[in-house]
């Protein structure tokens, strides 16, 4: 653990910003939500600060992409050509601990699985990762319901803890001890009671979690509540409010589905794209002669809870949420995924 102030935090992202483009939270002055902003100059954006709970954006899009092309065929000697899936370096300061959480779970499918995504791959190898502790919870935040914390502890490479007058500093890879190392000057031996201050801090963020969502029941025991109503009349109640708009899953930073289609270049020659894609909108499980195993939005909007609370579990032994409480901000029709659970287990138990 180390010390550094503000004023050498800010030298130091300029001297990590020659490696590759620099992202940081920027807070929006209409709304109050932090943003993820390149920072193009500096000084740093007006507004930016690595205090609060995490950005509106998750890390889904950097490692991700909402749209890219994968292949282009065919090639002057009639060879399809695919992309090496090469990306430049790019630095991310501020990840909170709930999108750490779910990059490791991504990872678990998209590199660890039977078959590897390159081009996911290639960006996360070329992710730099500065994570912040959450100095606040957003009434949405429920991270404490999966038994997760409100502050890192594995997946960065290095992260900050805001204390009077700069940040503790921890590695948490081989990568962030070389960045401490190879900029010494910048960094400090930690002062006698910096590090209760960091605590201090820490629990009075998981008070405010377990204050916040006192009423809720405890997510990780949900599985075989929602296993029993698998086939109840509950989820046609909560289709009939969901708008079938999808923002929930693309917001959410464990949902990771996406679409290959083909499109035309010129006369001759296409190209393969990639793109997002969402369970919850009617096209997504349609096959050749419009026949769907999910024709009824309640069915959609069932598979979703299931998928993350059941479906994964069985194939990855992991619960695929992170509490982070992004889909309960971005859902139109105030769906929130801690209030379905109350009434699951409230059923269940009937």
């Amino acid at each position: 653990m180390r010390f550094i102030d503000s004023t050498n935090f800010e030298r130091l992202l300029k001297k990590l910003s020659s490696e590759g483009e620099l992202f940081v939270p920027v807070r929006d002055e209409d709304s109050g939500k932090l943003h993820l902003q390149r920072a193009e100059s500096f000084p740093l954006p007006e507004g930016t600060t690595f205090d609060g709970y995490r950005t509106v954006e998750s890390l889904k899009a950097f490692g991700q992409l909402v749209r890219s092309t994968v292949a282009e065929y065919p090639m002057p000697d009639g060879e399809a050509f695919e992309s090496e899936g090469q990306f430049p370096t790019f630095v991310v300061v501020g990840a909170k601990a709930c999108d750490l959480y779910a990059l490791k779970m991504v990872d678990k499918v998209l590199i660890e699985g039977e078959f590897t995504d390159p081009f996911y791959q290639s960006r996360r190898d070329h992710m730099i990762i500065i994570s912040a502790d959450c100095s606040e919870c957003a009434e949405s935040c429920f991270c404490n319901l999966l038994g997760k914390r409100p502050f890192p502890e594995e997946g960065f490479d290095l992260n900050i803890s805001r204390i009077s007058g700069g940040f503790l500093v921890e590695a948490g890879s081989l990568r962030g001890e070389e960045v401490i190392s190879a900029n010494e000057e910048f960094f400090t031996e930690p002062r006698p009671g910096q590090a209760k201050a960091r605590d201090d801090v820490r629990a009075k963020v998981i008070e405010e979690l377990e204050n916040n969502n006192r009423d809720f029941p405890e997510a990780t025991v949900m599985t075989e509540p929602l296993r029993e109503l698998l086939t109840d009349d509950l989820w046609s109640g909560e289709a009939a409010r969901c708008v079938e708009c999808g923002a929930c899953t693309n917001i959410c930073p464990t949902c990771y589905c996406f679409l290959l289609f083909d499109q035309r270049e010129g006369n001759e020659s296409y190209r393969r794209i990639s793109s997002w894609d969402s369970c919850q909108v009617t096209g997504y499980a349609r096959m050749a002669g419009m026949g769907t195993p999910r024709a009824h939005l309640s069915d959609r909007v069932k598979h979703r809870f299931y998928h993350k609370y059941d479906y994964l579990v069985l194939s990855h032994g992991e619960i695929y949420c992170t509490g982070c409480g992004r889909c309960i901000d971005a859902c139109s029709a105030g769906i929130d995924m801690r209030d379905v659970f109350r009434k699951v287990k409230a059923q269940a138990a009937k």
